[in-house]
């Protein structure tokens, strides 16, 4: 959670977060979430690109590192390059 907080950063988004889980793992958990205005700019037009390539993107990222087969498919079938792979 905390590279996906730095990735949504990097990539644009307008409000980024770091929170626990609530009731989820009593407080144990992290999570991270993002907000991304679309005001109707071309600069916000390229982070929405950004952040809605790069945040499902890790998501892809931590199941194929989480060894689900699946998620390698994905990744290969869409030009995913996945750096701790030789994909």
């Amino acid at each position: 959670p905390l590279l996906n907080a730095m990735v949504n950063t990097a990539s644009g988004a307008t409000w980024v977060s770091i929170h626990h889980g609530g009731g989820v793992g009593i407080g144990r958990s992290i999570h991270a979430g993002q907000v991304t205005v679309a005001d109707g700019t071309e600069l916000s037009a390229q982070k929405i690109e950004r952040v809605l390539t790069n945040d499902p993107g890790m998501g892809v990222l931590r199941h194929v590192d989480a060894g689900y087969d699946r998620a390698g498919e994905i990744a290969q079938s869409r030009g995913v390059h996945i750096p701790m792979t030789r994909a």
